[in-house]
């Protein structure tokens, strides 16, 4: 086989990691927003979880850990938190107002100064959000870089 044939597979392996890591982010945001939903509460330690589900996605696509893997884990993860916390923020932002008969709207396609506004108030009404987006970001590089497979630690014998 040539190399041009390999660097064709390994860029299409690539590209299938990418789409699998997206498919799980939109999944795990998803979730995430339809716990919020039923409980009308943050949960923002379910950030994570879509750390975890992107590192998998891509993990199960290309089956090659390391730093690539690893840096497109953490951009999937981090756009998908971005745009998760919009809607999640502004889902709540909306039940607030309704509740106090505030007829005003958020945009449902986010433009970037509602953007802004929204996620400033996400990561300034409470530090949990800040903390489990970091989290998330920790966990997407890691289980980007290393996988999921376990290893033997090196000279260990049972």
């Amino acid at each position: 086989m040539s190399n041009d044939a390999d660097n064709t597979g390994a860029a299409r392996s690539w590209r299938k990691s990418v789409l699998f890591g997206v498919a799980a982010g939109v999944v795990a945001a998803v979730a995430w927003f339809l716990v919020v939903m039923g409980t009308d509460s943050m949960q923002a330690y379910l950030l994570v979880a879509i750390g975890l589900a992107v590192a998998g996605g891509v993990h199960l696509a290309a089956r090659h850990p390391g730093r690539k893997a690893a840096l497109i884990t953490v951009s999937i993860t981090a756009v998908t938190i971005i745009l998760g916390l919009y809607y999640v923020e502004r889902f709540l932002v909306m039940e607030m107002f309704s509740d106090y008969g505030v007829d005003r709207h958020i945009p449902l396609v986010p433009y970037l100064d509602w953007m802004q506004s929204v996620l400033r108030h996400a990561f300034t009404r409470s530090p949990a959000s800040a903390i489990y987006s970091l989290l998330a970001l920790v966990v997407a590089g890691w289980f980007g870089y290393h996988g999921f497979e376990l290893r033997e630690a090196p000279g260990r014998q049972d």
